[in-house]
């Protein structure tokens, strides 16, 4: 209870004090203040998720020392809290020019042709980096993105500190405004991204798969082991003929990088060579730069055995 008890407080300290007041300060500032307030957030609110990157790190990369992991992991937490305060930050930005100076977007202009020339197109990510703000600087060029999420709806169906589900409520509906684009709940019928995908990019990010056994699942290689992963990204993109564009926004020393890889041309491909190649292309940003990955607690629920 006593545990539960300063979690909360430290929660309700992050995201009612500390978060909107770091936000009216210069931007450099604001960040740099942001990352030393992740040093106590770590140890008060993620303790427990502290170790789980720990163990995983060490698993991945055994040749490491262990300095250098624990370098990766005070970077990690200072880049969850440096992307908590986006939240604040991002909508008080006004011109494109203030949002170009934050996310630089490289690689887009094929993906803007695309659509400029009526093909539908799908962006696929790994929840790495500052994942959503590609979508904040292509809506102020003119690409609106949607998206599937899990998070929605006003019930807190996952067992989220309040403070957390209120977080996240806000941060949805900032998102949605700020990317232009619809977002569904996942577990809905596929219809509505279909017919999404004829007005907007639609956004599916790689995830961790549910814990059951079902025929989307497909089995590649990932970071030293196979791995699980629902195809749903490829089915859809296959269907609608769409181009699927991995991307990846990366933190950088003058601000976020919004990096768009050449596309997948997905109706020529299976869907488990589609899943392979974008699994692929994560694993090697997450050996590049690993602490920018986000859910290496949940990497043995990607490696697991999974049965019918």
């Amino acid at each position: 209870m006593a545990d539960q008890i300063t979690v909360s407080l430290a929660l309700k300290l992050r995201y009612q004090l500390v978060l909107p007041l770091l936000s009216r300060l210069p931007r450099r500032s604001a960040y740099r203040l942001a990352t030393l307030y992740s040093r106590l957030s770590e140890n008060t609110i993620h303790p427990g998720e502290r170790s789980a990157i720990l163990q995983q790190m060490q698993r991945i990369f055994p040749d490491h020392p262990h300095e250098q992991i624990q370098h990766y992991i005070r970077y990690h937490f200072g880049m969850v809290e440096r992307e908590y305060l986006d939240t604040w930050v991002f909508p008080r930005l006004r011109t494109i020019e203030e949002i170009d100076r934050f996310v630089t977007l490289k690689g887009f202009e094929p993906l803007k042709q695309a659509r400029e020339e009526g093909r539908r197109v799908m962006l696929t990510g790994g929840h790495f980096g500052h994942f959503w703000m590609a979508g904040i600087g292509m809506n102020a060029h003119g690409v609106a993105v949607g998206t599937l999420t899990r998070d929605g709806g006003e019930e807190n169906h996952h067992g989220l500190p309040t403070e957390e589900f209120n977080f996240r409520l806000k941060k949805l509906k900032w998102l949605q405004q700020a990317l232009g684009g619809p977002f569904l709940v996942s577990g809905n019928n596929l219809r509505p991204i279909y017919r999404a995908l004829d007005h907007y990019v639609m956004a599916l990010l790689i995830d961790v798969p549910y814990e059951y056994a079902h025929p989307g699942l497909v089995e590649v290689p990932f970071l030293g082991k196979s791995g699980w992963f629902a195809d749903g990204i490829a089915r859809v993109a296959q269907r609608t003929e769409a181009l699927i564009f991995p991307y990846f926004v990366t933190e950088e020393r003058q601000g976020l990088t919004a990096t768009f890889e050449p596309p997948l041309e997905a109706a020529a491909m299976k869907p488990e060579t589609i899943m392979e190649q974008l699994v692929r292309r994560l694993e090697e940003k997450i050996l590049q730069q690993p602490a920018q990955w986000w859910l290496w607690p949940a990497l043995p629920l990607i490696h697991r055995e999974i049965t019918s």
